[in-house]
């Protein structure tokens, strides 16, 4: 029994381990980064897709981080500190990653209204955006998103139960650019996220729309669909046309989707309209009150009022035709209220709303499709939810489809706010070996070109006048993951410039092409030049290999077989050979010509190398194969000749790729300056965990203060357990810490200090409070001793009546435990009647607790011993020989045995606690009867033995104990 049950045990962790993916131990994180808000959602081997709540139990928090005290501030929080000072408080800044603020008057850095966001900006050394916060210290914006997102990473750790953050996919819009894209990436280094990669957001709720889609094909359901995304979010809006088609995976049906194209626009945005009504509310209220005109501008709490409330109006609107602006105490006391009409938000929005179709118009060009092939529109994002984008929409696909083609309706088959979240999760789990998850085809595309351009590195190395070579690597529409591979024949190093839609964004300097050339390999012809770029999942463009092949004719001896002479006293061999000759040089010719380049696909250049190097480098193995071979055959019927033949064998010198900034704006933050992003980071922690622990330690010695003053004058129970001279020193001592706490030293006390300080009130306050606790406690004890006794006396009375089988000496041991209870409990009690109550008490509470529990237990232990039916011995199987079995000592044996298996209600407990050890069995061992049998079996053994030895044996066969 014991062995199934271990092999059961075996097999259920094996299970387990099988069906569990690599990589349990970590978990990931997709980040919908927005330019208002961000969302965050978790996923976990074995678990379902999660939203992640921040510490206001929201699902989705403001994009904001305020260093204006202390402690960092981050969402909601952040929001509230901004009353404070908004230049330390960076908030929509996503999309001002990667600016080029080279040759960008300050005047025009802005990209938010001034007069609500008096940012107070500057730019690096690199050309990038910086918030300036005063005393000589600035943020980058890259190190503001890393502080974002590094509480995006704590907030997924809580809600990943403590979990690592093993993998993190974070959105950016479709029109990201190279430097923006970097920026993102080098934010989530700073932040700390692992493994990060970029997702284009509205491809990630299309990739979260395609898990609930069945283009099967069959019961009347299509087997492909087009969509067009509309995603309208604070700051920006975003459409894009998706290809659903269905797919077969492992046999199973799913999707293949491919994103055909986007279009981008930053004049619509749901930020704009707030923006819109709190610049009409602050029009109205100067009008109303010119005498604070002047100072409610320059009011940034006032600002912030007028703009909370606007985002509240636009929301009302939404669902109401009419609404009421209203803002208590909006400056200098005054109260301010407006009434607003939806009529009025769609004419002071009127310009930004007629841009709704500029990014539908341009999504369907790149598509190359019209409206006509659309089957399906989803609406996304939050700003989508007003009602005039909606009729415009309605309307303009109304208007631009035939009239006998189905109305397109405004779907929201997903969730407009979170998809973009969950859905670059689940990109993160499609494409990882560590997740199960039903498999997507997912194809994105990128809405930039991308070009190459070449010149020498160093004019003094011999080359053409003039040589430049420019030609297209990846073309506006490419797909993610494409790759491609540019050849050249030169002899000098290259500088190799790539350019996205004509501005310079990356140059790589290739040096030791010329050194190779002219050193090494110098009696060898022009090398061949290979660059390997690739345009990876996150849309960046990267340079990953550069090679010189330098072609290297050798000569090689290989044995042929020569067939014998015939009648004519002709052969061929000779001119086999001399063309096979021929045909090994003619292999190594070809290619580009002296200083032309050529792009091809790099799968069908590097098949072409290895094949080359395969058949070279096997040349000798083959000759000698050969050898092998004639040596074999037959003497009389051919000949072996060695022949030489020439061979191509191809040298190849990495050639070191190293990134050049020089003229690049902006230029990405380098090693060093993310290093010290990181470290800077880690202090702010550092000191934000060490405020917090003293804002908590603080708070925890100012309330015992209070409460312990209240509980020593007040309490009846602490009045009778303490002196006079024992509350007098408490209240000077706590007195004496509550003036102490608004003196210098504590506010610069560390959190030690403070936990002291506590340390040292608790030590006269606490043996009170606990005294008087015990004093209120022992008046409920014999109540509770009364319930516990009559519990157990029941017990033993039912046990005695009903439960026959339960042996006298298990009743008188609860019996005798009861008894010694309460022995012990009138002493004790007895004896506290007459103990000081200003002392300690000569007995817990806690400890009759502990003695009344046991009490109780034990009888209910006794309820639950089994009754146990004698065996039968009818069954002649485990006899040890005769009929020994009736023997009246093994009866009373196999009984006791029995009984004490189940003395205490499970079986075997008792009869192992018996057990010494395993060699002897212990009492079991000292049985009478194992006594007698032991005895018996060491007669027969010997009589056994010596009839074997004399070739005799005993008839009867039987044996007696």
């Amino acid at each position: 029994m014991a062995r199934a049950i271990l092999r059961l045990c075996l097999s259920a962790s094996a299970l387990a381990f099988l069906m569990a993916p690599a990589g349990v131990g970590g978990f990931l994180v997709g980040v919908d980064l927005g330019s208002q808000y961000f969302k965050a959602a978790v996923v976990a081997p074995g678990k379902p897709f999660e939203v992640v709540h921040n510490q206001h139990s929201k699902r989705k928090t403001p994009t904001a981080v305020s260093f204006n005290q202390k402690v960092r501030a981050f969402g909601d929080d952040a929001i509230a500190s901004a009353m404070k000072g908004v230049p330390k408080t960076p908030m929509f800044f996503p999309l001002e990653l990667g600016r080029n603020l080279t040759g960008v008057a300050p005047d025009e850095f802005a990209w938010m209204p001034k007069r609500f966001y008096p940012f107070s900006l500057g730019a690096n050394e690199s050309g990038s955006l910086n918030f300036q916060m005063g005393d000589d210290s600035s943020v980058t914006v890259e190190e503001a998103a890393g502080h974002l997102l590094s509480f995006v990473k704590h907030l997924a750790t809580e809600a990943a139960d403590g979990a690592k953050v093993s993998e993190s996919v974070l959105t950016v819009p479709s029109q990201a650019t190279f430097n923006q894209r970097r920026a993102m990436l080098a934010a989530a280094k700073i932040a700390g996220l692992p493994r990060a990669q970029l997702l284009h957001e509205t491809s990630a709720a299309a990739l979260q729309r395609a898990l609930d889609l069945d283009l099967s094909g069959v019961n009347g359901t299509a087997n492909e669909s087009l969509v067009l995304f509309y995603n309208m979010g604070a700051r920006h809006a975003e459409v894009c046309v998706v290809h659903y088609t269905g797919a077969k995976h492992m046999g199973k049906n799913t999707v293949a989707m491919s994103v055909r194209g986007c279009g981008f626009s930053r004049e619509l945005g749901g930020h704009l309209v707030d923006m819109a009504i709190a610049q009409r509310m602050l029009e109205a209220f100067k009008a109303k009150q010119p005498k604070l005109a002047e100072g409610i501008e320059k009011s940034v709490r006032a600002l912030k009022k007028l703009e909370k409330e606007a985002m509240g109006t636009k929301h009302v609107l939404s669902a109401n035709k009419d609404a009421q602006f209203r803002t208590d105490s909006l400056y200098e006391d005054v109260d301010f209220a407006q009434p607003v009409s939806r009529a009025n938000l769609e004419e002071w929005c009127f310009e930004t709303l007629a841009a709704f179709n500029k990014p539908i118009e341009t999504a369907l060009s790149l598509s190359n499709v019209s409206l006509t092939d659309i089957d399906t529109v989803e609406m996304i994002g939050g700003g989508w939810r007003i009602p005039k984008v909606q009729s415009l929409l309605s309307e303009y696909f109304a208007a631009q489809r035939p009239k006998e083609a189905p109305a397109l309706n405004l779907s929201q088959h997903i969730n407009g706010d979170e998809a973009m979240a969950t859905g670059a999760a689940f990109y993160g789990a499609n494409s990882s070996a560590s997740f199960r998850t039903k498999k997507i085809f997912f194809t994105d595309a990128t809405p930039h070109a991308y070009s190459l351009e070449l010149i020498p590195l160093n004019a003094s190395q011999p080359h053409e006048e003039g040589w430049k070579k420019s030609l297209d690597i990846f073309p506006a529409g490419s797909k993610l993951r494409a790759r491609k591979t540019v050849k050249m024949t030169v002899r000098f190093d290259l500088r190799a410039s790539i350019l996205e839609n004509g501005n310079l964004i990356m140059k790589y300097d290739l040096e030791g092409v010329h050194e190779a050339a002219t050193g090494k390999y110098a009696n060898l012809s022009t090398p061949l030049v290979s660059l390997k770029f690739e345009l990876d999942p996150s849309g960046i463009v990267q340079l990953t290999s550069a090679t010189a092949i330098f072609d290297e004719n050798v000569t090689v001896e290989e044995i042929v077989k020569t067939p014998m002479a015939s009648a004519n006293g002709t052969t061929t061999a000779g001119n086999a050979s001399a063309a096979d000759a021929e045909t090994a040089e003619g292999a190594g010719e070809g290619g580009s010509g002296d200083g032309e380049a050529s792009a091809e696909a790099s799968s069908g250049a590097t098949g072409a190398e290895d094949a080359g190097e395969a058949k070279e480098g096997n040349a000798a193995a083959d000759a000698a194969a050969a050898a092998d071979s004639n040596a074999t055959e037959s003497s009389n019927s051919s000949s072996v000749q060695k022949v030489l033949k020439t061979k191509i064998k191809k040298r190849k010198v990495t050639v070191p790729v190293v990134e050049n900034f020089d003229e690049i704006r902006p230029r990405p933050l380098s090693k060093d300056e993310i290093l010290g992003a990181i470290n800077r980071l880690a202090e702010m922690d550092a000191g934000d965990a060490e405020v917090q622990r003293i804002d908590a330690a603080k708070n925890t010695l100012e309330a015992f203060i209070y409460e312990s003053r209240d509980k020593i004058n007040d309490d009846e129970n602490c009045l009778k357990v303490s002196t006079e001279d024992q509350r007098s020193k408490v209240s000077e001592a706590l007195t004496a810490m509550e003036d102490w706490l608004y003196e210098d030293e504590a506010r610069e006390a560390n959190a030690s200090l403070l936990e002291d300080k506590l340390r040292s009130l608790q030590e006269l306050v606490v043996p009170i409070r606990e005294r008087a606790v015990e004093l209120e406690q022992r008046a409920l004890l014999p109540e509770l001793i009364d319930k516990v006794k009559d519990y157990v006396n029941m017990t033993l009375a039912y046990v005695e009546e009903n439960m026959t089988w339960v042996a006298a000496t298990e009743r008188e041991g609860v019996a005798n435990l009861t008894s010694d209870f309460v022995e012990w409990y009138d002493n004790v009690s007895k004896l506290q009647t007459e103990h000081d109550l200003t002392e300690e008490p000569l007995y817990k509470v806690m400890q009759v607790k502990q003695r009344l529990h046991r009490m109780q237990s034990e009888a209910q232990r006794l309820t639950k011993i089994r009754k146990i039916d004698p065996m039968p011995y009818t069954s002649d199987s485990g006899k040890y020989g005769g009929d020994y079995w009736k023997d009246p000592r093994m009866r009373k044996y196999y009984d006791d045995l029995m009984k004490n298996m189940s003395g205490n209600g499970t079986n075997y407990s008792d009869w192992f606690r018996n057990f010494s050890n395993f060699s002897n069995f212990g009492g079991m061992n000292n049985s009478e009867y194992m006594r007698s049998f032991y005895e018996h079996a060491a007669r027969n053994f010997s009589s056994e033995s010596s009839e074997n030895a004399s070739g005799s044996a005993d008839d009867d066969g039987k044996s007696e104990l």
